[in-house]
């Protein structure tokens, strides 16, 4: 009888049930008020996937829109899903074409004129506007602007290609209102229309008409970023008005003292980043210079040191203490030089130099730049460092977030002191370049030798690491093997943060060892894999796993086309096939490509690249196949590059 005329408790859930009902039937107009104020992607997308009615409100509030692939979505579904939406960024081409992995790369696909027919004719309003490694040409800039260039604030091409100054001019006549306006790393051809016959041709001087026009109507214009393209002629009277008005100018071009001084003094009053060339023909004015550049009391970032030599490195010490950010890429400094500039650049936040540092002068970077944020060491066929400099850096700068560090050799104690002394770091890339010194011995890693300690103590170390890379490898072939299947399973059991992994000459035994990242790395989203020995056994393991995966590229890995087919399989990913071929008397070997899409499989592929599905039998090449050796040679040679720094 003790329970009888009982009335059944409620479960929690059941409790809440009316609380949440409530919750939940506020006015919509309250709800997207409230959803305006969220600005993290990711807690937007969270927000979306709650209910129905959070889906549609969160959608008609959004005004930053990122499409990871121009292949993931239809652009009328964007339109339709996001109608009021005034900031976009659309990615294009792989990262590896950077590299020169894929071959015609150009021909690729990625063309923007889709995206550009949808922004003209939905987004009049439009204010931002980012396109990254996709092929763009004059026509499409000429649409876009006629559609919203009134209302365009913002403007980035970056990496891309197809475009001229003709799409340039389009761009300076019609987008009065631009704050912002990027195509650095872009391939731009010199063009000029003429208008009596209606045809474009190239030219020399009078290329830069866009310059001069941009420079006179874009008013408010204040970034402008032009990296690594060619500027033909430069007027000076042309870079006075922009120096007036930028707060960041990157040109990169090489000025006469006749240009420099005038330009210099004009950005007294405004410009912080400068990118511009202190070419070494300037060293008899260096004193000039180098006063008129200690006039520039607001100027804290200097990049494109094009051919900067020891002679006129006193260029910068005037403006060396107030300097964050610093990129000596270009600059042909020694060991010597490069330690005596960065020795006084104190207050360094960025620092990107190539391994001619040196480990003394990584050293110098540990004991001068405590305030050090991201350091890219990059790879030069001259330079020489190891894991000392290594130490050097991770014993003095502990507030280190991002690192990409190209050695000559590495061992696991200093991955732990790395570890150990830089735990936010969230951005991990070391790339092991095989070289000989006469001051350092060879180190042939195998056994106990390996990295796979290192790997562990990093990722345990160093919980926020959000993307990582471990290359290793060699221009004259396969390098000594340094992580395991030991060091791939740490990755999965501690890389449970990560989004992006790249895998160059790792893992061993049975080629199942990527099944440890399926299992354990479910947040990733983006995978790299060249030169690793995963078999057909890891990319089924992938097809299970790693349910956040949108982007798979796989190269010169034992995988057949049973493995292939097996990811092609996984609901909402498109899998691609890059048929190997002859260049330059070498074999390309063939490659995979997977992204998620919510789409058809796209329409302009190559006759070189071919869509995977269930009928798909063209056999793949694999480790097996007799010209094995030949693609490896190939591979070691585009692997000499690096990896890049974006």
């Amino acid at each position: 009888m003790g329970d009888r005329g009982r009335r059944p408790q409620k479960s929690m859930i059941d409790n809440q049930a009316p609380v949440l009902s409530t919750f939940l039937a506020c006015p919509v107009e309250i709800w997207e008020k409230v959803f305006s104020f969220v600005w993290v992607p990711a807690d937007r997308n969270a927000i979306s996937q709650v209910c129905k009615q959070f889906y549609k409100s969160e959608a008609r509030t959004r005004e930053k829109v990122m499409v990871s692939s121009c292949y993931a979505i239809k652009p009328d579904d964007v339109a339709k899903r996001f109608p009021k939406a005034r900031s976009f960024s659309v990615k294009g081409k792989p990262r590896v074409v950077d590299f020169s992995l894929i071959p015609h790369a150009k021909k690729w696909g990625a063309y923007a004129t889709p995206w550009v027919a949808l922004f003209a004719q939905h987004y009049p309003f439009l204010y931002h506007l980012r396109f990254k490694r996709m092929s763009i040409s004059d026509s499409d800039i000429k649409t876009l602007v006629q559609g919203c260039g009134a209302s365009l604030q913002i403007l980035e091409f970056e990496k891309c290609c197809g475009f001229s100054t003709i799409g340039l001019q389009s761009i300076a006549e019609t987008c009065r209102n631009l704050r912002a306006l990027s195509f650095a790393e872009s391939e731009v051809k010199h063009r000029q229309l003429q208008e009596e016959e209606g045809t474009a041709t190239a030219t020399g001087s009078s290329s830069t008409h866009w310059l001069s026009m941009l420079a006179e109507r874009a008013g408010s214009l204040q970034f402008l970023d032009m990296t690594l393209v060619e500027i033909q002629d430069l007027d000076t009277g042309v870079l006075l008005k922009l120096a007036a008005r930028c707060h960041t100018l990157r040109i990169c071009e090489s000025m006469n003292i006749d240009q420099i001084l005038p330009f210099l003094k004009a950005c007294t009053s405004s410009v912080r980043s400068l990118g511009m060339g202190l070419h070494s023909h300037n060293v008899e004015h260096r004193k000039r210079i180098a006063a008129a550049m200690s006039n520039c009391k607001d100027l804290t970032e200097m990049s494109g040191l094009w051919d900067l030599d020891e002679d006129s490195v006193m260029m910068l010490m005037p403006i060396a203490p107030h300097l964050t950010r610093l990129d000596l890429t270009y600059a042909l400094l020694g060991e010597s030089q490069l330690s005596d500039l960065i020795s006084s650049c104190v207050n360094l936040y960025d620092l990107k130099v190539t391994d001619i540092i040196g480990d003394e002068g990584l050293r110098v970077v540990g004991r001068s730049c405590h305030k050090l944020r991201k350091l890219v060491v990059l790879h030069d066929d001259a330079g020489f460092i190891t894991q000392h400099g290594l130490v050097g850096v991770a014993i003095g700068c502990h507030l280190l977030e991002k690192l990409i560090f190209y050695s000559a050799d590495m061992n696991s104690e200093a991955m732990g002191i790395l570890a150990l002394s830089c735990p936010g770091l969230t951005d991990v890339r070391l790339c092991h370049v095989q070289k000989f010194h006469a001051s350092h011995p060879v180190v042939h890693l195998d056994g106990n030798n390996t990295l796979n300690e290192g790997i562990r103590a990093l990722l345990q170390g160093c919980p926020k690491v959000r993307r990582l890379a471990l290359c290793f490898c060699n221009k004259f072939g396969l390098s000594n093997l340094v992580v395991t299947e030991d060091g791939i399973r740490y990755v999965g059991k501690y890389g449970t943060n990560l989004r992006m992994l790249t895998l160059t000459n790792c893992g061993n035994g049975s080629g199942e060892s990527l099944s440890y990242i399926a299992m354990g790395c479910l947040q990733l989203r983006k995978l790299e894999l060249l030169h690793c020995m995963f078999t057909d056994a890891s990319m089924m393991a992938l097809a299970q796993g790693c349910p956040c995966l949108k982007y798979l590229w796989v190269q010169d890995c034992p995988v057949s086309l049973e493995g292939v087919k097996a990811l092609a399989r996984r609901p909402g990913l498109h899998v691609e096939v890059v048929r190997e071929i002859e260049m330059q008397g070498m074999t390309v070997p063939w490659q995979m490509i997977a992204y998620a899409s919510a789409t058809s499989p796209r329409k302009d592929r190559p006759d070189h690249i071919d869509a995977v599905d269930a009928s798909y039998d063209v056999p793949v090449i694999s480790k097996e196949m007799p010209h094995y050796d030949n693609v490896t040679k190939w591979s070691s040679v585009s692997n000499s590059h690096g990896n890049s720094p974006d």
